[in-house]
């Protein structure tokens, strides 16, 4: 009885936690690798790699421009002040640089910076064009290559999982041998 009674507790918190995850399906994580070559002759940096890690609300028409949910990994080009990223559901784009504002960026060759634009960010993302600034120049980019990052599974997803398999277990060792006889008359 008390392995029942276990069995039951465990589903009530796997159900609690898909309920949970639902009730806040709104806030996404995406991970965009960006490689960014073919840069006027000269350019201190080419190509431009970097890993960008976006987590917003993709229900609220627009996320105001925050450092808060982005994270840049490998990037290799220098910029002054934090990286802020802003998200318009309307043309479903993100904007991404060091001073950027609701739907648009700049960037100065007086001050190391960079910035994109990037759509279809719901289906399939598009990066039209990557500046950034170094050695007081702008330098600029048309050929940008954007590949979405696998995802890994959040920990509600594993702790579902691993719920599932322990219960399939369960219910393999607890099955009861049937024993086959075959009787000749």
């Amino acid at each position: 009885m008390k392995s029942y009674t276990l069995l039951a507790a465990i589903s009530a918190a796997a159900l609690a936690t898909i309920t949970t995850t639902q009730a806040n399906a709104a806030v996404v994580t995406k991970s965009y690798s960006i490689t960014a070559t073919n840069f006027e002759s000269g350019a201190p940096t080419d190509p431009v790699t970097g890993i960008f890690t976006f987590t917003f609300d993709n229900a609220a028409p627009i996320t105001l421009p925050s450092p808060a949910g982005l994270t840049l990994t490998g990037f290799n080009v220098p910029y002054a002040g934090p990286a802020l990223f802003s998200f318009t559901k309307g043309s479903d784009m993100l904007i991404v640089g060091n001073n950027i504002g609701l739907g648009s960026f700049s960037v100065s060759p007086a001050t190391p910076g960079f910035g994109f634009a990037m759509l279809g960010v719901s289906s399939t993302p598009t990066i039209s064009n990557l500046t950034y600034s170094a050695g007081g120049k702008l330098w600029h980019s048309s050929n940008v290559a954007v590949a979405e990052v696998s995802a890994v599974p959040e920990p509600a997803t594993w702790a579902l999982m691993m719920v599932g398999f322990g219960g399939l277990g369960y219910a393999m060792r607890r099955k009861p041998k049937v024993g086959t006889r075959i009787r000749f008359a």
